[in-house]
């Protein structure tokens, strides 16, 4: 028999079981490959700074799952 789950897109629509996962795709699409050039501490405070916007979206998209009742 077909049973209902809950199940959770990020933004390249892949499925994921909980919000958490889907964040973090997001997340790790938004910052892309950090480049051995500058050190990956570098790279990465780089890459933060650069994506602040997309960043702070993904956030708010998570948040406003939890507070849906959605985690």
């Amino acid at each position: 028999m077909a049973k209902a789950t809950r199940a959770f897109l990020d933004n390249s629509g892949k499925l994921h079981s909980t919000p958490e996962n889907a964040t973090l795709s997001d997340i790790a699409s938004i910052l892309g490959r950090i480049g051995a050039d500058t050190g990956i501490t570098a790279g990465l405070a780089q890459k933060i700074f650069e994506k602040r916007a997309e960043l702070e979206a993904a956030f708010s998209d998570y948040d406003s799952l939890c507070e849906a009742g959605d985690a």
